[in-house]
């Protein structure tokens, strides 16, 4: 809205000059205090934006706009104003009651997204903590992703080894007996732990920023050449609980339900807010999440567990 408005800034000094009436034209104070705060609050439109107006927020989009908005915070809290430093001071406290402690699943998804795993990473923890703190927070997101991808690895191998056991059973009849010794070898030796393939993923070039790009297929189209991590990316790529839905559902009916209308029975507050969703429904895109108005201020995500090996791993297949 800022930035739309800034070219008009001579329009309006004009028309104010024409009209004795206008009363709202910004001043010089206001223009700069406009210009100042434009970055921060682009950082929360667009991640606005990236929740609320996909179907599909999938959880490799959450933390690096975690991350922009952090940054914004603390260059708002360094900055000489005195005015936008207690703002930001403000907002990053109501920030780090939700985000103050990194959330290592957002991170992992993070990493499972082709176009920045391990790189944007590295690069985030340099901007938001010391250089020991970066340091021990990398090593320790080493050290999971390597104890998850050993988990998917044998649950992957025990799948395999129950599989074709029942087949080695068939043939072996028709096999000499070295030929069986043989294959028993080659399995003992291929189940042998070997983290080359995590090791080729995150080695392997970024893919470039494309706005077409689907997560999704590209983990599908190259699920042969990285078959555990397509496992994994199975499961840390999914849509997080939030509870927006539930949010604005109190939200209209509190509208519906006011204190003019309090004696509606049950199953007409039903049909009202029914109807209204299936006329809303049937003139706009399903594809997009229109913005609910809402006067709540803390819409809070149902928080996923700090530690990704904390997940169930009893079905990995």
């Amino acid at each position: 809205m800022i930035a739309t408005g800034k070219p008009y800034r001579e329009a309006l000094k004009d028309y104010a000059k024409s009209d004795l009436n206008y009363k709202w034209e910004p001043t010089s104070e206001e223009w700069k205090m406009y210009e100042l705060i434009e970055p921060l609050l682009y950082a929360f439109a667009q991640v606005t934006t990236a929740f609320s107006a996909q179907s599909y927020p999938t959880a490799n989009i959450f933390y690096r706009h975690i991350v922009s908005i952090k940054i914004e915070l603390r260059k708002a809290i360094a900055h000489r104003n005195p005015l936008y430093s207690a703002m930001g001071e403000a907002m990053m406290e109501k920030f780090n009651k939700y985000w103050e402690e990194k959330n290592n699943v957002m991170v992992l998804a993070t990493i499972l997204d082709p176009r920045y795993k391990m790189f944007y990473v590295e690069w985030a923890f340099k901007e938001l903590y010391d250089k020991n703190t970066a340091l021990d927070e990398l090593a320790d997101v080493h050290l999971e992703l390597e104890e998850l991808f050993d988990k998917f690895d044998t649950a992957k191998k025990m799948a395999e080894k129950s599989a074709t056991s029942s087949n080695i059973c068939i043939t072996s009849r028709s096999m000499p007996a070295s030929d069986s010794a043989f294959q028993a070898h080659r399995r003992n030796t291929t189940t042998k732990s070997s983290k080359s393939e995590l090791r080729n993923y995150l080695e392997d070039a970024l893919e470039e920023p494309n706005p077409k790009f689907i997560l999704l297929d590209w983990w599908k189209v190259n699920s042969l050449r990285y078959p555990v991590l397509a496992k994994m990316a199975r499961h840390f790529l999914t849509i997080p609980a939030s509870s927006v839905s539930s949010e604005s559902t109190f939200s209209t009916g509190g509208r519906v339900l006011d204190d003019y209308r309090s004696s509606l029975k049950p199953a007409m507050v039903e049909a009202l807010v029914c109807g209204a969703s299936y006329i809303k429904g049937s003139h706009s895109d399903l594809n997009v999440m229109e913005k609910e108005e809402d006067d709540e201020e803390n819409v809070e995500t149902v928080k996923l567990p700090k530690s990704a090996t904390n997940i169930n791993y009893w079905n990995l297949n």
